[in-house]
């Protein structure tokens, strides 16, 4: 990571380590991207957003505690992340589904960037996924389970993964 010009950069999201990601639906419909924040995995309901900013805001409102959180607007993070922008302590949602996240913060008030702030946290996040198929699905109001899988949680068959999304068990002694 470096820092100039009240820029904080981390490498290109190609460059990065995390490697894949895949988002499940309650449904079974399945979204591959990479994994952005922190790795493993998050099981919750979708929060549906349109706003342009304000993501820290979002990230962290108690409405939006143990949700996983999808940003509808293409880009997120250049900003970065600062302490005077939450609403909370620490992220509250469980996860973060983005289309096309920042590489850098750019912004004078920025001591982290989005991707640090999720690590920080322990909040999954998954990007490069169609943002825009996914809000067709969320903007009538309905509710819909998803889960986002990531570094050891990729390991986990289809079926286990669609298991922890929906709350059913797949039969096997825990």
């Amino acid at each position: 990571m470096t820092a100039t010009n009240n820029e904080v950069s981390v490498p290109p999201a190609s460059a990065r380590t995390e490697g894949a990601a895949v988002l499940v639906l309650e449904d079974g419909a399945r979204f591959e991207g990479r994994a952005y924040g922190a790795t493993g995995q998050a099981i919750g309901a979708m929060a549906y957003t349109s706003a342009i900013v304000g993501y820290q805001e979002v990230l962290t409102d108690s409405a939006n505690a143990g949700k996983i959180v999808l940003f509808a607007a293409p880009h997120a993070g250049i900003t970065g992340a600062n302490s005077e922008d939450a609403q909370a302590e620490s992220v509250l949602a469980s996860g973060l589904i983005v289309r096309d996240p920042s590489r850098r913060a750019s912004n004078y008030r920025a001591t982290r960037t989005l991707d640090e702030e999720l690590v920080n946290n322990g909040t999954v996040g998954i990007a490069g996924v169609d943002t825009r198929a996914l809000s067709r699905l969320v903007q009538g109001g309905k509710e819909i389970r998803c889960g986002i899988f990531s570094g050891a949680s990729l390991e986990l068959s289809n079926d286990e993964q669609l298991a922890l999304v929906t709350g059913a068990t797949t039969g096997e002694a825990n």
